[in-house]
């Protein structure tokens, strides 16, 4: 099972032109002076200036605003470029997709290759489903310090409280830091309740080494 989101990873391109789905191109026109966080403005400048942008990225992202109904195509989009390699998509109620090889194709009972995955999710979600889910999940643009902080505040969380915030991202990032708190740990690792963890959950995943996890900007 492979998460949507932002922080955790892509899904499913452009064999799709052809194929009937729904084009945002005739009714969406580019509108940049759209009041966006900084952030978020600055993402959508960095993949307008991709070259491998596929002209349906573009058009979703000209006018800076990712609409649910565009966010629907790029996912089916990567889904159909899975489906003409032998892979079904199926997506989850929580937001994730669990991938199956089709039956009667060479991908039955295997397991889907990253490669591949990454294929079909260049041109179609790539920059789509991060932009769309960040800008959903924390819309004011606030980095992963700010988002910590403000969690830390709203539940009494005294770790860093009298650092500057360039010493409290510094302390956050430090791999030996361990929030002093439950809710602590919970800030630290779903700060927005986007990932919608638990309380126990944060504390399982603060216990294992963090060679993995890299903090959101």
């Amino acid at each position: 099972m492979m998460r949507t989101c932002t922080k955790i990873v892509a899904a499913v391109v452009l064999g799709l032109l052809g194929l009937g789905l729904a084009s945002c191109s005739s009714t969406k026109e580019p509108s940049p002076t759209v009041t966006i966080a900084p952030m978020w403005k600055d993402y959508i400048d960095e993949a307008l200036a991709d070259p491998k942008l596929t002209d349906f990225e573009r058009q979703v992202l000209s006018d800076y605003q990712i609409t649910d109904a565009e966010y629907q195509e790029a996912r089916d989009r990567f889904k159909q470029c899975m489906a003409d390699q032998g892979w079904i998509v199926t997506d989850m109620p929580d937001g994730s997709y669990m991938t199956s090889g089709a039956p009667g194709t060479p991908n039955e009972n295997q397991a889907v290759s990253l490669e591949t995955q990454s294929q079909c999710s260049a041109g179609t979600t790539d920059w789509i489903e991060m932009i769309y889910f960040g800008m959903k999940d924390n819309p004011g643009g606030l980095t992963f310090a700010e988002q910590v902080r403000a969690c830390f505040v709203a539940h009494n969380v005294p770790d860093g409280a009298n650092l500057s915030d360039d010493q409290f991202d510094q302390m956050i990032r430090d791999d030996n830091f361990h929030a002093s708190t439950p809710e602590g740990v919970l800030c630290y690792w779903d700060p927005t309740g986007a990932g919608g963890l638990t309380v126990e959950q944060a504390q399982s995943m603060d216990q294992n080494p963090r060679v993995t996890f890299t903090p959101g900007p």
